[in-house]
């Protein structure tokens, strides 16, 4: 377990969103998660506070091997990057005078673009379960983007809508 988290640490371009589908992967592949199970790992581990990569593979160790499992899921998640960013950090500013390392950071940024990408579905078909949800979530996020409201106001509104769709759907199934 610690080499396979080991591995996906080394290659967490992105942040952790951007790398749920390789996470989900693995996990389903080694058997540590049924399919069925991913949404509960995902959504827990967005309530838990920190990255959202190193509580999955907190949750998915726990699941396998008790607390044991779960910090050796969790470092085999954050070593490679602390030892990648100590690493740049020594070293930055050198770095990027040479062409193949600006290169490489505009290859970087196309693949993180595409694993955004198959997050955002992978996540929306989790989230977006009615219409409505859809345009809801564009329009926030276009307020978001553009700095109409702040994130506090966003996410105050949303809880409103949604108590209020959910208080008004089950007044009608009475």
């Amino acid at each position: 377990m610690f080499i396979e988290f080991f591995k996906l640490g080394t290659i967490t371009f992105g942040g952790g969103i951007a790398m749920l589908p390789i996470i989900k992967r693995v996990a389903i592949r080694h058997q540590w998660i049924v399919e069925s199970d991913w949404d509960e790992v995902v959504t827990l581990s967005q309530l838990a506070p920190g990255a959202i990569a190193v509580n999955c593979a907190n949750l998915i160790g726990y699941r396998v091997k008790g607390r044991l499992g779960s910090v050796v899921a969790m470092l085999g998640m954050v070593i490679p990057p602390m030892i990648i960013i100590t690493i740049l950090a020594l070293g930055f500013e050198t770095l990027l005078d040479h062409p193949q390392v600006i290169a490489a950071l505009r290859g970087m940024f196309i693949v993180v673009f595409m694993l955004f990408f198959q997050a955002v579905i992978s996540l929306g078909k989790l989230a977006w379960q009615k219409w409505w949800m859809v345009p809801f979530s564009l329009l926030s996020f276009g307020v978001a983007y553009f700095q109409v409201l702040s994130p506090g106001w966003i996410l105050l509104i949303s809880l409103v809508m949604i108590v209020a769709y959910v208080w008004w759907s089950r007044r009608d199934q009475r």
